[in-house]
C-alpha cells in the first residue's frame, strides 16, 4: 500500500507535537516565528516490510501496515530553496539530532527539515504514556519496520498530493538523509543495506541526493550498524557493510573523538571517484554528547512537563565547551555544494593512534603533551586551547541515570559519552599567553584557517569568536569584552554551565 497522509495533526495549547520548536516557558528550544518558519505534524500510513540477511543476501519475510508521524518545519514558498534536510527520529524521546546540530544551517539557507517517528517503542510510548488523544492511532509493530517507513516518507516528499511538504513538493529540487548516534548508525545500515536502492522516485532517480552520518562508529557492534529487526543478529564485525561502500550519492561521515576510539577497523579513504564519492571528518576536542546543544530541544521538558521522571544529566567534571555542532553545519554546507555543482569538499586529517599496531573495542587516540588530540579537523579550542578536552566523563552519583529508550544501559555509559574539559593550570596560560591579545589572535588564526578550508562557515566563526572574546582567563587580571546577547539565540551561554548542568534534561 503506498504511502498516504491521513491527516493533519493541530496544535493547541493543550496539545503540542512532542519534539516542538518552541517551549518559551521553559526557555528551551528554536523560536521559528522570527525565522519565517512554521511547523506541521501529520500522521501518515503505509505497508512497510520486515527483511533478514540469508547467506548475506537481504529478503523480505514479510509486511505489516503502519502509522507514524511526521513533523515538518519550513519557510514560506517564495524562501524555500529546494533543499529538505530528512532525518529519521532517534529512539531516546523521539529526539531530532540532526535538527538540533542543523537548525541554523536549515533556517539560514531557506531550506525544509522533515522528522519521522521509525522507533516502535517510542510510538507506542506516544500513544500510550505521552499524549493517548493526540496520538492514539501511531502504529508501528515491528522493529523492522523502521526502513521502509522512513524509506516510504522520502520517496513522498516530491509527490504532490502524498508530501508533508504540501505546495512546497513541486519545489523540492535537493533531499539529504542525515542522522546522529543511533539515527547516524540506521542512514548507515538504509545505505549499506540496500534500501537507498529499493526507495527511489519514479524516474529511476533516488529519493536521497546524499548522506551525513554523524557521531555512529561502524565497528561499534550493534550500536554502529543497527540489527534489522528485534531478532535479527548483530552484523558480524567484519562485515564490509560495516565500512561506507560506493554509491551514487556523496555521503559524509561526521565523528568525535569517542567514536574515532573505535572506529578504526571501518576507517576507509576519501574518494571524488563518481561512484564512491566520500569524506571523513573527524572532529579535534569534541565528544558524543554535546552540552552545547542540550537547550535545543524540548522533548525531555514536553515529558517532564507530563509528570514523567526524566532523569538529569550532571557530571563531576567541567562540561564541554567544544562546538562540534560548527564543523557540522559546514560540512551539510559541502554536502549540499557537492550535489548541486560537483564541486568536492575538502579533505580533512585523521585522527592518529597511540598504538597503531593495536587491537580491541577501543583504542587510545594519539595526544599531544597536554593530552589534547592530534590530527583531525583543527578547531580552534585545541589549537589556542585553555583546557585539556577529554571525550569521556562520569557521573555525579544519581544522575546520568538512562532513559527507557536510550542504548545505553547504566549512568556511567551515558556520562561516558559526555565530553569534559579540564583547564590548564595558570602558569601554562602565562606562558601561552602572555595577554589576552595573545590568546585571541591564536584563536582567531585558527578559525581563519577553518573558514578559508571550508570547514567552518562565517556565521559560525562569528559565534566562536564571541565566545572567546567573552572567556574569562584566569591567570589575567583584564576583565574580558562582554558577548552580545541574543534572547532568541538557543546557543547563548548567558545561563551559565552550572545552569546548563541543572537544566540538561528539560532542554
Amino acid at each position: 500500500m503506498p504511502l498516504r497522509l491521513l491527516r493533519e495533526l493541530e496544535a493547541t495549547a493543550a496539545s503540542q507535537p512532542l519534539g516542538t520548536s518552541h517551549l518559551p516557558v521553559d526557555g528551551v528550544g528554536v523560536d521559528l516565528g522570527p525565522l519565517g518558519y512554521q511547523e506541521r505534524e501529520f500522521l501518515a500510513a503505509g505497508t512497510a516490510g520486515r527483511y533478514r540477511h540469508r547467506g548475506g543476501i537481504l529478503e523480505q519475510i514479510g509486511e505489516q501496515p503502519y502509522v507514524t508521524r511526521v513533523l515538518v518545519r519550513s519557510p514560506a514558498a517564495e524562501r524555500f530553496n529546494g533543499v529538505v534536510l530528512a532525518e529519521p527520529l532517534h529512539p531516546d524521546y523521539d529526539t531530532a539530532l540532526t535538527w538540533q546540530t542543523a537548525h541554523p544551517w536549515i533556517t539560514g539557507t531557506g531550506a525544509a527539515w522533515v522528522g519521522i517517528t521509525q522507533d516502535h517503542r517510542m510510538a507506542a510510548t506516544m500513544q500510550e504514556a505521552y499524549d493517548p488523544q493526540r496520538y492514539g492511532e501511531l502504529s508501528i509493530p515491528d522493529a523492522g519496520l523502521r526502513w521502509d517507513i522512513v524509506g516510504g516518507i522520502l520517496t513522498a516528499l516530491r509527490t504532490r498530493g502524498r508530501s508533508p511538504l504540501g505546495g512546497l513538493a513541486d519545489r523540492v529540487r535537493y533531499t539529504y538523509l542525515s542522522g546522529w548516534s543511533n539515527t547516524g548508525s540506521f542512514c548507515r545500515v538504509f545505505l549499506m543495506d540496500g534500501f537507498h536502492e529499493r526507495h527511489r522516485l519514479p524516474d529511476g532517480a533516488p529519493a536521497v541526493d546524499g548522506y551525513l552520518i554523524g557521531i555512529s562508529s561502524g565497528a561499534a557492534g550493534a550500536a554502529g550498524y543497527l540489527p534489522l529487526g528485534e531478532d535479527s543478529p548483530v552484523l558480524p564485525d567484519d562485515d564490509p557493510r560495516r565500512i561506507i561502500g560506493p554509491a551514487d550519492v556523496p555521503v559524509f561521515e561526521v565523528l568525535s573523538e569517542l567514536e574515532s576510539e573505535t572506529h578504526g577497523p571501518s576507517l576507509r579513504a576519501d574518494s571524488d571517484a563518481p561512484g564512491d564519492r566520500y569524506r571523513l571528518y573527524q572532529v579535534a576536542g569534541t565528544s558524543h554528547d554535546n552540552p552545547q546543544l542540550w537547550r535545543v530541544l524540548t522533548n525531555r521538558a514536553q515529558f517532564a512537563n507530563r509528570g514523567h521522571d526524566v532523569p538529569v544529566r550532571r557530571i563531576n567534571e567541567q562540561l564541554s565547551d567544544a562546538r562540534m555542532d560548527a564543523v557540522a553545519r559546514a560540512a551539510y554546507a559541502l554536502l549540499h555544494r557537492w550535489v548541486a555543482t560537483g564541486t568536492p569538499p575538502p579533505r580533512a586529517e585523521r585522527f592518529a593512534f597511540a598504538d597503531p599496531a593495536g587491537d580491541g573495542e577501543a583504542r587510545e587516540l594519539a595526544r599531544d603533551r597536554r593530552g589534547n588530540v592530534l590530527g583531525g579537523v583543527r578547531t580552534p579550542w585545541v589549537e589556542a586551547p585553555v583546557a585539556v578536552y577529554r571525550p569521556h566523563s562520569t557521573p555525579v552519583p544519581g544522575y546520568c541515570l538512562p532513559s527507557p529508550w536510550a542504548p545505553m544501559g547504566t549512568a556511567e555509559l551515558v556520562a561516558w559519552l559526555i565530553g569534559h574539559a579540564d583547564p590548564l593550570p595558570s602558569e601554562e596560560l602565562c606562558a601561552l599567553y602572555p595577554t589576552r591579545r595573545d590568546y585571541l589572535d591564536r584563536y582567531e588564526a585558527a578559525c581563519a584557517r577553518l573558514t578559508g578550508q571550508g570547514l567552518l562557515l562565517e556565521r559560525d566563526a562569528q559565534l566562536l569568536l564571541d565566545a572567546a572574546r567573552a572567556r574569562a582567563l584566569p591567570h589575567l587580571a583584564d576583565a574580558p569584552a562582554p558577548s552580545p546577547h541574543d534572547p532568541h539565540d538557543p546557543h547563548d551561554r548567558t545561563a551559565g554551565t552550572a545552569a546548563v548542568q541543572q537544566r540538561g534534561t528539560r532542554s
